[in-house]
């Protein structure tokens, strides 16, 4: 595992969401725990558990909370060349 993945997560507390307001080609990355991820505006919900990942598609708004316990992510913006 990749050392500088751990030192750039946030922590995604149980019973609490991360909010974020231009999601559009960010790549949310799962450590530890399972998240839920919806998005304004987009028919089907996200679910990702440690070890996944996915490109988020454009929306306004973007939440992320963690399903059951705390949640560690790595969130990172134009992992995909630009592509948007």
């Amino acid at each position: 595992m990749d050392l500088s993945d751990i030192a750039g997560s946030v922590l995604v507390p149980r019973q609490r969401a991360l909010r974020l307001d231009d999601g559009a080609g960010l790549r949310v990355a799962v450590l530890a725990g399972d998240v839920w991820i919806t998005q304004r505006g987009r028919s089907r919900d996200i679910v990702l558990r440690a070890g996944e990942e996915c490109v988020l598609e454009p929306s306004l708004d973007t939440v992320v909370s963690a399903l059951g316990g705390n949640a560690r992510i790595v969130v990172e913006r134009g992992v995909d060349g630009g592509k948007a």
